[in-house]
């Protein structure tokens, strides 16, 4: 009997220096060349306390073959590729992937070296999805990003040339001052190098970073929001014209470069986390670990796990999780496989829900079974998903 799927997500807090944007957990270790002893001694600790957190999964890991391994952060790349390529080897240990099995690492173009990406392919590293934003190099220093469209040029054709051409980038779009010229420019850039894959989200403005201080000061202005909106369906137009379909509110591939990985998340399946911050749900349980570096270490070199919360998903929540994050999918939501799954009809239980948000132009039935949003409802899909929100008191019990 085949074994039952599990994607990994592995989190590598370390990077050359934060963006004023990011509030992901991260700490700056300065390049190779200028890397402190101290930083030198905390990433090689770091990765000791993943070894130990690798170890305590591996027999849940054991009962699963893996579907997909996603090296995260911080900037995977900016860190000896030993590091990484030991994780892998550790890992293939434990459990065998599936075939075909997708194996990301996030990379930022000015951490690529060609030793790197000879180390990463021949570990199996088989897609790499490259933090690009934008094309204007003006942008990229004003949001802190430590590359230039120079350096991601010649990243790209690094990986090209060492035999990773699965590759996905990242655009940003609502950035300060960033034009309708300055998106033509990128989307221009994305298509002289054609990638797999591409992922364009929002600038979302965290409070605690640097740029929401700015923001709050005045000293930054975004667009507004209609000149958002007006980029982001630009966007959506201009990829599909080189061939990249949206299958995601913010995701846009090739015919099957969809990111396997991301799939999982959402068609809500289970996935393990690892490293700090990193969060994870099987069997109905959500967990997720420490977000303090010194706390995640000094907890596995006592032998200790570091997950600070858990909860037990219950059936109204996890039945609401299905629906919003299938609904982020072009595909649709599937309201056979929800009834089967639930035990419900989709249809009776949400009927006066789904006569309104058809009324507003929101949602669409497509086929008699199959739930869209329309091209409205993506532009106000918060407002679709809240109002599939359980109504009965959740039943979510956690654990410090």
């Amino acid at each position: 009997m085949s074994k039952p799927s599990l994607s990994l997500y592995i989190h590598i807090p370390f990077c050359h220096s934060k963006c004023s944007y990011c509030d992901f957990t991260s700490v700056p270790v300065g390049s190779p060349d200028k890397r402190s002893l101290e930083s030198e001694r905390l990433i090689d600790a770091y990765f000791t306390a993943l070894h130990q957190e690798l170890d305590t999964y591996a027999q849940d890991i054991s009962k699963y073959s893996l579907h997909s391994l996603f090296f995260g952060g911080g900037t995977p790349s900016a860190v000896d590729a030993s590091y990484i390529t030991s994780l892998l080897e550790h890992i293939k240990r434990i459990a065998p992937f599936e075939e075909g099995a997708e194996v990301t690492l996030e990379a930022n173009p000015g951490t690529l070296t060609d030793s790197k990406i000879k180390q990463y392919y021949e570990a199996g590293i088989n897609r790499v999805s490259m933090g690009f934003q934008t094309s204007s190099n003006q942008l990229l220093s004003e949001i802190g990003r430590i590359h230039t469209l120079s350096d991601f040029e010649i990243a790209y054709a690094r990986l090209i040339k060492g035999g990773i051409d699965n590759i996905s980038m990242d655009l940003m779009f609502g950035l300060p001052h960033q034009t309708m010229a300055d998106i033509e420019h990128t989307l221009a850039v994305v298509k002289a190098v054609n990638p797999r894959h591409i992922s364009a989200y929002a600038l979302k403005l965290e409070e605690g970073t640097p740029m929401y201080s700015a923001y709050e000061s005045g000293a930054v202005v975004l667009p507004e929001e209609t000149v958002e909106r007006e980029m982001y369906h630009y966007i959506i137009t201009r990829l599909k014209a080189m061939g990249l379909e949206q299958y995601e509110i913010s995701n846009f591939a090739h015919p099957g470069f969809e990111s396997q990985h991301n799939l999982v998340y959402w068609l809500n399946q289970p996935y393990l986390g690892l490293g700090v911050s990193a969060h994870s749900k099987m069997d109905s349980v959500r967990f997720a670990n420490t977000d303090s570096i010194k706390t995640y270490i000094q907890k596995h070199q006592e032998g200790l796990d570091s997950v600070v919360d858990r909860e037990t998903i219950y059936k109204a929540e996890d039945l609401f999780e299905s629906i919003i994050l299938g609904l982020r999918l072009n595909r649709g939501l599937n309201l056979q496989k929800i009834n089967k799954q639930y035990q419900i009809d989709f249809k009776a239980k949400y009927k006066e829900k789904l006569i309104e948000l058809e009324r507003l132009g929101l949602i669409d039935m497509y086929e008699p079974n199959i739930l869209k949003l329309t091209t409205k409802g993506f532009d106000l899909s918060n407002q679709v998903f809240l109002s599939f929100y359980p109504e009965e008191e959740s039943h979510t019990h956690h654990e410090e």
